[in-house]
Parts: structure tokens; sequence; C-alpha cells
């Protein structure tokens, strides 16, 4: 009775946790949805036209979902391994427990031996002195209580030793598992890099005509600034019993620029940010381009491909998808309408409504959307409008 009890108290616990789990990612994948609306209908404007890197589209954003699938499976290997780590830590003191418990027990049994079948029927019998009748009955009482614990106790380590090797081979099957998944995932990947690698050598000529082409770069800027304007409506948009733009609590991360910086508001941080990525400064804000055309938003910092673009503050990811002429795209909302543009990324980490916190990697080094070189363009905006970020930074 006791034990349906108990069972059922956890599951009226539960229940509400489950609801509450449910209700937020159903409120995740709606945002998501209404994401992926926004994109189609910013691609689907009058004034844009079919283009070269178009192409690369699909390859760029399954080598980046591979990627990001890669890396959560290494997570998760990682997490298994720890657990069977520790679980194999609990077998070897479960198992010195047990040695020393049947230690204990051969003496009890070697001294019971000694002692012969003594019961207490012949203790009162024996003629003795009632006193040390008395004394030695308590003693026979002790050791066989002793025993009797330490053979339950015993039963008991033997039952926990089952358990954890339960568990072992459980970890051991799924780590396999996740093993097997990485070198599938890892061939695919390889071949998709083989692909675009192909479309990309048909494609160059175009691409990089394209992208000299003012009226292109125009274009690019217009669907970022349609794109940006849209994300600040939804950000917005009231969300019943919802916090805008608030990071997980006491989520830590191993490489932080600045941990100080975590959970600050965005515009007490100017002097005090970190370049999301170490590398030699290619392009900077304000200046005019090669062949004219807008002078750049932002920051283009020459990276070698794949090395970790890192959030320069805390957040939720408001986009992360393609969008042309900036290949794979993560937009971070740090509040008060502020946000931070990562683009040309390989592969984007993090996915639309995720928080983030200063120094989190959200994606890898690339050059997608038909950049010729590997490396990150970087912007910050306030109210939609790009400022320099080298003036915010430390």
């Amino acid at each position: 009775m006791r034990s349906g009890a108990l069972l059922l108290l956890c599951a009226l616990l539960a229940a509400p946790a489950a609801a509450a789990s449910d209700a937020k990612q159903g409120e995740l994948k709606e945002l998501r949805n209404r994401i992926d609306r926004l994109k189609k209908e910013i691609e689907q404007a009058k004034e844009d036209r079919a283009e070269a890197a178009d192409g690369l589209k699909q390859s760029e954003q399954r080598i980046s979902d591979v990627n990001r699938s890669l890396r959560d499976l290494d997570q998760r290997q990682q997490t298994l391994s720890d657990e069977l780590k520790t679980i194999q830590g609990d077998i070897g003191q479960t198992q010195h427990s047990l040695d020393s418990q049947q230690a204990r027990l051969a003496e009890l049994l070697r001294q019971h031996q000694r002692q012969g079948d003594t019961d207490a029927l012949k203790l009162l019998l024996n003629g003795e002195n009632p006193g040390d009748a008395a004394r030695d009955l308590e003693y026979y009482g002790y050791i066989s209580r002793a025993r009797a614990d330490l053979i339950r106790s015993h039963r008991e380590s033997l039952q926990r030793l089952d358990a954890l090797q339960q568990q072992a081979k459980e970890r051991k099957s799924r780590i396999e598992k996740v093993k097997s998944e990485r070198l599938a995932q890892r061939s695919g990947l390889e071949k998709e890099k083989k692909s675009r690698q192909q479309l990309l050598g048909k494609l160059s000529s175009q691409i990089q005509k394209q992208r000299k082409e003012v009226a292109s770069l125009v274009r690019d800027e217009q669907r970022l600034s349609r794109l940006i304007e849209r994300l600040s409506r939804l950000a917005a948009a009231p969300k019943p019993g919802r916090k805008p733009a608030e990071a997980t609590p006491g989520r830590k991360t191993t490489e932080v620029p600045d941990a100080s910086l975590a959970g600050l508001d965005f515009a007490k941080l100017k002097g005090r940010l970190a370049l999301p990525v170490a590398g030699t400064i290619g392009a900077r804000f304000g200046q005019a381009r090669e062949g004219g055309g807008p002078s750049w938003k932002g920051l283009f910092i020459r990276a070698a491909e794949g090395h970790g673009v890192r959030a320069v503050a805390t957040g939720r990811v408001a986009f992360a998808d393609w969008l042309r002429g900036f290949g794979n795209l993560l937009i971070v909302d740090h509040g008060d309408g502020y946000l931070s543009l990562y683009s040309n990324n390989e592969s984007l980490y993090k996915q639309a409504g995720d928080p983030v916190r200063a120094g989190d990697v959200i994606a890898s080094v690339g050059n997608t959307g038909g950049q010729s070189e590997s490396g990150l363009y970087f912007e910050l905006r306030h109210q939609g409008k790009p400022f320099d970020p080298l003036s915010w930074v430390k």
C-alpha cells in the first residue's frame, strides 16, 4: 500500500512538470514556425531574383544541421561516459563493501563453529549460575542479530551490485549506439562537403561576379534590414507568462571570455565586449567596399574554418537559418533593442528560441552564402540600426 501511494504521489508531482515542459516545447515550436513564415516572406520579395549562391543553400544548410547533430551527439556521448564512470565507481565501492561483509560473515561463522550449537534451552538447563546464563544469552542474541543484519546488508549489496551492473551495461550499449550514429553522420557530412565543393567549383565565377554587383549588395542589405525589422516586431509581441530574452539561470559554461558579463544588461557592456572569434579584421564598420556599393555595416573577421564563434553577451537566439547574401546566419536578441549578428558560418549550433550566455559557442566559422574566404561577418545593432562593434570591444 505504501509503495502504491508513493508511486501515485510521484505521478502527481511529475504531471505539472511534464505539462510545463510540453507547454514550453509547444511555445518554442510555434516561435520557430513564425520565424520560418517570416523568412519565406522575406525571400519572396518582388525585388529579389535568383542568384548563383542559392544553388549552395540546401547543401550548406545540411552541413550545418549535420554538424549541429554531431556536436549534440558528442555532448551526449560525454554525458553517458561520465555517467558510466560514476556507475563504475559505485560498483567498485559496492564490491569493496561485499568483500568486507563476506569477511565478517566468515568470521562470525568460525566463531559459531568454535562455540558449538549452543541454544537458549541448553544454557538454562545446564545448571550454571543464572547470571552467567543471562549474560551468555544476551551475548548470543547480539551475535545472532549482528549476523542477521550482516546477511541482510550482504543481500542488499548484492542486489545493488546487480542493478549497477545492469546500468553500466545499458550505458555502454547507448554509448556504442551514439558512436555508430556519429560514424554514419560523419560519413554523410563528408559526402555533403564534397557535393558543396563540386557545386562551388561550377558556380564560383558567377557567385563572385554577382557579389561585386552593387545592386546585389543593396538587395542583401535590404533583405537583412527587413528581416531584422520583422524580428523586432515579433520580439515585441506580448507573450503570456514569459519574460523576454532571458537565459537559463544557473547554467555554466567552461569557456567564457569574461564571466562577469553573463546576465548583464547589454547597454552596460560598452567597452567590455570580446570579439566573437579570434582573427584578422578584413573589413571595418563604415569602410567603403571595393568596387562601390553600400559601406560595411559591421566587421569581417578572417578566421580558419571550423573555429568556434562565441556569443558576445547573454540573450536568446532570434534567428538561425540560411539567408541569401549571408549564408548560415545567427542573430541573438540581447533585449532593449540590441542584436548581435553572426554570418557566413559553416554550422549553427543553436536554434531560434535557445538561450545563450556570454562566451557560449553558438556557431563555427565558414564561408557560406558565396563568401570567397573563410571568416565571420559580425554586426551589432540597436533598434535596427548598425553601430561600430569596435567601439564596444575592450
